[in-house]
């Protein structure tokens, strides 16, 4: 594998930004910023040898900043939602930005400039590593948190997003990558792509989409991707869940021998280009986000053309959102002299 950087661009504010490329011996390429570490790109070889760009993006810096989708950016400090925009740590209740009606929605990193350097491990393998500061009080979170992510692209033909951080005050912490995928390019059909997700539980949603508490068996409902099928063959807007989000905008709960496990957790694939996409995470949960109000976006996709609804889907690997509300669920605080360490990797192969 190896990785060049180049300058992108200069942010509203007057921050440079630059853009790295990884490449890998199968044909691979992912293009990285440092603005929110989003991926802008991401090229595999389809069925006749041709590279497809299989997650959506943007033609500029100022178009990921004016849009509010975070295509294709790291999310946190908590990824998903916090209700109410507030939680309790410690005795101490903490208010934090109303950015989704009345709650808290993915936070900060997204427009944030991280810094990136290139790590050669002594085998040769280059790795891209961003580094940012999250200073006490952003977002309203408490603690200075130092937040690194480093991406790898294997030439087995996987993505690696290994995240860690640390912290001077205790917090909490929940990131993840939100790239919206269409594994036929932008313009194909993905809700006619096939997806698997293991997982026997869902958690139900309410009206904000915040999880209700319960958690729901998907058999015999439009929840059961145990097998494979079609995102869009059981989207239908009549059926109590779909309705509230208007599509899938839900976390399931992942079958896991153990916590903490670097296990498969889904399975996507695309029959025309015939890219099969497996994910893996040490997260205890995936969120399936059908893109219900993409085509809402300010800015316009790669090319100028319009994000459209149902356009892509994200799976979105992370702890359950609203933790903070159920104390039963696996935790998310993160404590002076303890380090959070993730990983997820989105492989691909043709097949």
């Amino acid at each position: 594998m190896s990785i060049t950087s180049k300058y992108y661009g200069r942010t509203c504010d007057g921050r440079e930004v630059y853009g790295y490329t990884l490449e890998n011996r199968a044909g691979m390429r992912a293009h990285i910023i440092e603005y929110g570490c989003i991926v802008t790109d991401l090229w595999v070889p389809g069925r006749d040898g041709a590279p497809v760009d299989v997650v959506l993006g943007m033609d500029s810096l100022e178009d990921y900043e004016a849009g509010t989708a975070s295509v294709g950016a790291l999310v946190g400090r908590y990824a998903n939602r916090i209700r109410g925009a507030a939680f309790t740590l410690d005795g101490r209740v903490y208010r934090l930005e109303a950015n989704n009606g009345p709650n808290h929605l993915h936070g900060t990193f997204g427009r944030t400039v991280f810094r990136g350097t290139v790590k050669t491990d002594e085998d040769g393998t280059e790795h891209l590593v961003l580094t940012a500061r999250s200073p006490d009080g952003d977002d309203g979170f408490p603690g200075n948190m130092d937040v690194t992510v480093t991406y790898t692209l294997t030439d087995a033909g996987a993505l690696v997003m290994d995240y860690t951080a640390v912290t001077d005050a205790p917090t909490l912490i929940n990131l993840t990558n939100h790239s919206y995928f269409n594994l036929g390019g932008d313009a194909a059909d993905a809700m006619a792509q096939t997806l698997m997700i293991d997982a026997r539980h869902v958690l139900e949603g309410d009206a904000e989409t915040c999880p209700t508490g319960r958690v729901l068996d998907v058999a015999g409902t439009p929840f059961d991707f145990r097998t494979p099928k079609p995102i869009g063959r059981d989207l239908d807007l009549s059926d109590a869940q779909l309705g509230l989000a208007r599509g899938y905008d839900h976390c399931f709960v992942l079958d896991k021998a153990a916590p903490g496990l670097l296990a498969l957790a889904g399975r996507a694939r695309c029959e025309e280009t015939g890219i099969t996409m497996e994910v893996f995470t040490t997260q205890p949960g995936m969120q399936l986000y059908t893109a219900n109000f993409l085509g809402g976006q300010p800015v316009k996709g790669r090319g100028g053309r319009p994000l459209r609804d149902y356009q892509a889907f994200c799976l979105e690997t992370q702890h359950y959102p609203c933790t903070p509300s159920f104390p039963d669920w696996p935790g998310v605080e993160l404590r002076p002299g303890e380090e959070y360490h993730e990983t997820t990797a989105y492989s691909f192969r043709m097949e």
